[in-house]
């Protein structure tokens, strides 16, 4: 297994943990947020019509991370639901970041580590 070093290892660690456990999770989606929450559901809705149709997702931005893979300024996660917004603060605290509410139910924010 590669090692765990930066935020971004971390955050891939946290959305491989939500695969896992049914919750499609997608960083950098080339989109706006109402277009990333219009495409997923549309894609959940096909892959698994019978399913709880639950993402997460990160746009497109790189100037988020630094070279070195540091998260350097606030990244929003995008949740379907308020139940998914709480899987995936359990997701980024199990690996190592903070995820909080944007005031929003759906809604978190990734906080950079000297923002914490």
């Amino acid at each position: 297994m590669t090692p765990i070093r930066t935020d971004r290892d971390r955050l891939a660690l946290a959305f491989a943990e939500l695969n896992r456990h049914g919750v499609l999770a997608r960083d950098g989606l080339a989109a706006t947020a109402h277009e990333g929450h219009v495409l997923l559901r549309r894609y959940l809705v096909r892959r698994y019509p019978h399913g709880m149709g639950s993402y997460v997702f990160s746009q497109a931005d790189d100037d988020r991370f630094d070279a070195d893979g540091a998260l350097i300024s606030v990244l929003p996660l995008h949740c379907s639901a308020y139940n998914v917004a709480v899987a995936v603060a359990a997701a980024c605290r199990n690996a190592g970041l903070v995820a909080d509410p944007d005031g929003r139910a759906t809604i978190l924010r990734l906080a950079p580590a000297h923002a914490r």
